[in-house]
């Protein structure tokens, strides 16, 4: 029954009896793992209001190999990020970044997602109002990418055209791009607008705000390449904000 130390994300937190949590951890050198925060509900308990989701610190417990739930000893807080919870547009697109982990890490260590992640967290927190869509369209996508999944906007991918001097659509199912000629219909989006496709999925947020049609995109394709059908209950609700 070996103790580890090692750097972790709070994914999500849910009590356990009156005094307990379970808390779900995205953690650097084990992946993700589940543990049991005895006591930490007391309000003298040193954990009290420290484990909450978002949080990254230092989490000390007994890693069991053959089990499923580890036992907390410790969680050294180095960033609480509390006032992501203060907004709902950074609250959602938190969430859904926890949710991706939650349902698709890895379960080794894998240093580009909780890189990914850790980063994403931060510019949510430290992005102005006016710049929090698309940072949040970019922090999802840097996620998504590091999971093994994203687009080909790089032209057509029926005829090859690049795309700079007309318009075309996101087939979503396919996650390409096409242009207006190969695949007509509604929904067309400007060379201007595919530019900014491009740089969300890049993970780039500086630049014009992306629309909440590219928003709608972006999230309709998370939703059906890297979510699978799974329901996740943070991108539902991110993609009805934006609808709204």
């Amino acid at each position: 029954m070996p103790i580890v130390t090692t750097r972790s994300v709070v994914l999500q937190t849910y009590p356990y009896s009156d005094t307990s949590k379970i808390l779900r951890l995205l953690t650097l050198d084990h992946g993700p793992q589940s543990v049991m925060a005895r006591g930490a509900l007391r309000p003298r308990s040193r954990l009290s209001g420290v484990l909450e989701p978002f949080a990254e610190g230092s989490a000390t417990f007994y890693l069991k190999p053959d089990r499923d739930l580890h036992t907390l000893s410790d969680f050294d807080l180095e960033r609480e990020r509390q006032a992501l919870g203060r907004d709902l547009r950074r609250f959602s697109a938190a969430s859904v970044l926890c949710e991706l982990v939650l349902r698709l890490a890895p379960a080794e260590r894998d240093e580009a997602l909780f890189s990914a992640l850790t980063y994403g967290l931060d510019a949510l927190l430290a992005a102005q109002p006016e710049v929090v869509r698309g940072t949040a369209a970019a922090a999802i996508w840097t996620v998504v990418d590091v999971l093994g999944f994203a687009p080909d906007l790089g032209g057509c991918s029926r005829c090859g055209d690049p795309l700079e001097s007309r318009g075309g659509r996101l087939d979503v199912r396919e996650g390409t791009l096409a242009c207006e000629r190969c695949l007509p219909g509604g929904g067309s989006l400007s060379p201007a607008e595919i530019s900014v496709l491009r740089r969300l999925a890049s993970g780039v947020p500086e630049g014009p705000s992306p629309s909440s049609q590219q928003v709608r995109l972006l999230i309709e394709f998370v939703r059906h390449h890297a979510a699978e059908g799974i329901r996740l209950r943070s991108l539902e609700f991110l993609l009805s904000e934006e609808a709204g």
